[in-house]
């Protein structure tokens, strides 16, 4: 046992086990032991369950604990103002925070391989995961469409429902998806940059946003600002 970890304050010792089941969880799925997990977090079996009481219990309190983005989208979300420019905002966010990521980005990476195999299983901790981080912004743009809409900044005779604004969150996923292998598995022929910049184009173009909207409210730089100005130390969603 890691004797450091053992003298952690019960707090940061229950925080440690987090971290390091994460990339387990990732790796193996619920078929992970929590032998392997308390071998990862350099702590006994006995002391991980004096903070979980199983492995499911561990496994569901990821769900919070592996998305450093939130803190960006939860404060962007804060008091938003339904209207185009939150509409735009807020894709080139999700786009960005979902492909390619921010915050760490192992940490990035595990959280949507534990998505991605809850997706090959029962679904629990994918559907807990875009409830608490996706779905409060299906209402935000929801709401923007409709301002733009009424600002005259969409296309008339353009459908859109809850199916087109679920597929902002689904292209980007798919997008860091590919990525995962780090082997170049779909050669797009752009840097990763101008492909977030053609991803956020692309989705709101299919939102119905007309092309002089969207080049008037969507600033790359302004969005990185964002990220920059709120992110932490550790180059902080989804």
């Amino acid at each position: 046992m890691n004797k450091r970890a053992g003298k952690l304050p019960a707090a940061d010792r229950k925080d440690a086990i987090l971290a390091a089941a994460i990339p387990v969880f990732a790796r193996l799925g619920r078929s992970a032991t929590t032998k392997e997990i308390a071998k990862a977090a350099g702590v006994s079996e006995a002391l991980l369950y004096k903070h979980f009481p199983g492995k499911e219990a561990l496994y569901a309190e990821l769900e919070s604990h592996c998305v450093e983005a939130n803190a960006i989208g939860g404060r962007l979300l804060e008091g938003a103002t339904p209207s185009t420019a939150t509409l735009v905002t807020g894709v080139a966010v999700l786009v960005q925070a979902v492909f390619p990521g921010v915050g760490a980005q192992q940490s990035h990476e595990n959280t949507k391989r534990l998505v991605t195999l809850s997706l090959l299983n029962d679904g629990r901790f994918a559907k807990a995961f875009l409830d608490r981080h996706v779905k409060p912004w299906i209402g935000v743009f929801d709401l923007s469409l409709r301002a733009a809409a009424a600002a005259g900044d969409m296309h008339e005779g353009v459908p859109v429902g809850a199916p087109e604004i679920w597929f902002v969150h689904h292209l980007a996923n798919t997008l860091h998806l590919i990525s995962l292998p780090g082997a170049g598995v779909v050669d797009y022929g752009v840097s990763q940059d101008e492909l977030v910049r053609i991803t956020v184009r692309f989705l709101l173009r299919g939102l119905g946003l007309k092309h002089e909207a969207i080049e008037r409210h969507y600033d790359p730089d302004a969005i990185e600002a964002i990220f920059t100005s709120t992110s932490g130390p550790a180059h902080a969603t989804h």
